[in-house]
């Protein structure tokens, strides 16, 4: 890949041109139903403190996002990028852990220093937290209005779902939830050994307290009702 000002070979990694310093679109550069709609006054870039532009997604599944003109990072809205991710990364039918490996090892943006960001909305300091397994890319995130992304991460996120990351992620997330149900049926199976166990003590008792069997008669019910 070359960079569209000066035509000097790029790598991998950042976006921006070590020639000429360019800041390189590489996240929606040749999206065709892109239709930019003008700047958010509502919505301000964490880090530039500029206005972001809102752009309209005309794809399958129409959304809207916004982007800062200096910085071109993103703000998406809550649950903007997996439809997003799922609409342009296509159907994927294996692994490729190869590729999965290599993004995380070398993700495509070179992060400085660690900071918590202010939400472009509220203001609020947003939440980082890995997206996916082995995608290589820490989102910040606020739990009202969305998440945002540096340039250069949803180019990644795409690459990472295209190689199989989000149908990894998907099985972790299942596997977990399979997980989370065993656990809840053994700890729900040890309660009911749990009472059975206290209703046949107390049934021992009245036993001893009154021989006769006719006293037994309400322990007995509420055993049978615990038992059923």
């Amino acid at each position: 890949m070359n960079c569209p000002c000066c035509s000097a070979p790029l790598s991998a990694a950042g976006t921006i041109c070590a020639y000429c310093g360019s800041r390189l679109d590489v996240d929606l550069q040749g999206w065709r139903h892109l239709h930019p709609c003008g700047l958010n006054p509502l919505l301000r870039c964490p880090d530039c403190a500029i206005q972001l532009e809102t752009l309209d997604l005309s794809g399958q599944e129409p959304l809207q996002l916004d982007r800062c003109p200096d910085c071109l990072g993103l703000f998406l809205p809550i649950g903007a990028l997996e439809r997003l991710v799922a609409q342009e990364s296509g159907p994927v039918l294996g692994v490729d852990h190869r590729l999965l490996q290599a993004l995380a090892d070398t993700p495509r943006v070179q992060r400085g220093p660690l900071r918590y960001r202010p939400c472009p909305s509220c203001g609020d300091l947003m939440n980082r937290s890995l997206h996916g397994k082995r995608s290589g890319v820490v989102v910040d995130r606020c739990r009202d209005h969305g998440l945002w992304l540096d340039a250069g991460e949803l180019r990644q996120l795409l690459e990472w779902a295209r190689a199989g990351g989000a149908l990894l992620d998907r099985e972790r997330r299942e596997q977990e939830q399979r997980e989370h149900l065993r656990r809840d049926q053994e700890e729900a199976a040890q309660l009911a050994q749990l009472q059975r166990e206290r209703l046949v003590g107390e049934m021992a008792q009245q036993l001893r307290r009154h021989p006769d069997p006719t006293d037994l008669l309400t322990p007995l019910i509420r055993l049978a009702r615990q038992l059923l």
